[in-house]
């Protein structure tokens, strides 16, 4: 009866370790759900921004173009505006006759100089003979001295092209064909003809002599010389490093434990050589790796004379990516050297990548990106891809430089 009573506890306990397994079972799957939506729509709100964003700077510009245009033909507009206001006043006083005259008082008189106004018969005299070689007669002022006047003088000449007030312009119909001593003709307004405007042929352009500009032979750059898209020097693998690091990594692989080392080279014949791994100090995760007692690293690169070029790390059980902890991670590797490389082996998978950060875009993004730990970036533009500079070259000698033991 004893064993009876205790197999149906151990049953019933069974049971329940059952019952609580399942509902662990479905909490952990909601939570993971509810995870999961979460990180979803945090990437949706991030892609809604910058689509946003996107947008405003689309529109930004579109206004500028518009207002730009309006501008330009606000201009136009006024230009046509004076052009007409221009033709409108010469045909009017062309219709008016053309003739000035000038009123008493008033000296708008020839080259020859008529300083005083016409105010009495002396000076009207004195106007005459300044005027014409031939005397005049001392007239009185009226319409019928006005009429001999004109006859007696004739049609002056156009002595000066200076336009009197309106009041002085004698109406169609008034007495047209008659002029006063002192009268001025009226020319219409002279317009420049546009065609005599000088143009910029490029003759005034200084020749510039480039062969004199020196050529780039920095650090990191090759300007012409490269042979990549991005313009940067090539990196040479040799076949058979991945095949060593992964070696060495295997036992952190088979107990899920990430590892990781740097790898570093030297510049001959503009192009970078990786002949040195090394393995640092390092505690590991599933996920991540972490170095420790970076200053031996620091001297055996500085004895030796070796170049960072980048890192290579395993990912134990995943494929071969690059996570927001990997990208942040490579940055500070490529802001300091643009060809600074990332290698990532999946073992499990038998894939391995050798990435990179877009240079322009992607570099900027993850170097301005403040978040820290695991957190999702947009894939579209890309940020990373695989390295276009790098050229696997068999027979390359690499030093594995183990630091761990």
């Amino acid at each position: 009866m004893i064993v009876i009573y205790l197999f149906q506890k151990v049953m019933e306990a069974f049971k329940l370790a059952e019952k609580i397994k399942s509902v662990l079972r479905e909490r952990f799957t909601k939570e993971e759900a509810i995870k999961q939506e979460s990180q979803r729509k945090e990437q949706e709100e991030i892609n809604k921004r910058l689509q946003i964003q996107l947008q405003i700077e689309e529109d930004k510009k579109r206004i500028e173009s518009e207002n730009r245009k309006a501008e330009d033909e606000r201009k136009k507009l006024e230009e046509e505006e004076k052009l007409r206001k221009l033709k409108e006043e010469q045909e009017r006083l062309i219709a008016g006759g053309g003739v000035g005259v000038a009123a008493a008082g008033t000296a708008v008189g020839p080259a020859a100089g008529i300083a005083a106004g016409i105010g009495s018969v002396n000076s009207i005299s004195d106007s005459i003979s300044e005027v014409t070689p031939s005397p005049g007669p001392s007239l009185d002022i009226g319409q019928t001295g006005i009429d001999q006047i004109s006859n007696h003088l004739g049609p002056p000449p156009a002595y000066s092209h200076v336009t009197p007030p309106e009041s002085h312009i004698i109406p169609p119909g008034g007495t047209s064909g008659q002029y006063l001593p002192g009268a001025t003709k009226v020319l219409p307004p002279v317009i420049p003809n546009r065609d005599l405007k000088p143009v910029n042929t490029g003759s005034e352009i200084p020749s510039v002599d480039r062969s004199n500009k020196p050529s780039v032979d920095h650090f990191t750059s090759t300007g012409i010389e490269s042979t990549n898209k991005f313009g940067l020097k090539d990196v040479i693998v040799s076949t058979d490093l991945v095949e060593k690091f992964i070696l060495l990594a295997a036992k952190n692989t088979r107990a899920n434990t990430e590892t990781c080392a740097i790898l570093a080279g030297k510049l001959s014949k503009n192009q970078f050589t990786i002949t040195h791994l090394i393995v640092p100090k390092q505690t590991g995760t599933p996920d991540s790796c972490s170095t420790t007692n970076e200053e031996e690293v620091f001297d055996y690169q500085d004895n030796h004379d070796l170049i960072t070029l980048g890192w290579i790390h395993t990912h134990p059980s995943q494929t071969a990516f690059m996570s927001s902890v990997d990208l942040h991670t490579h940055c500070s590797y490529q802001l300091m050297m643009p060809e600074a490389i990332a290698i990532v082996c999946a073992p499990k998978f038998d894939e391995t990548g050798i990435f990179g950060l877009l240079p322009g875009y992607g570099l900027n993004f993850i170097a301005n990106c403040k978040q820290s730990g695991f957190h999702p970036h947009p894939k579209d533009p890309p940020i990373y891809d695989e390295c276009s500079h790098v050229k696997l070259i068999s027979g390359i000698k690499v030093t594995v430089a183990d630091m761990r033991s």
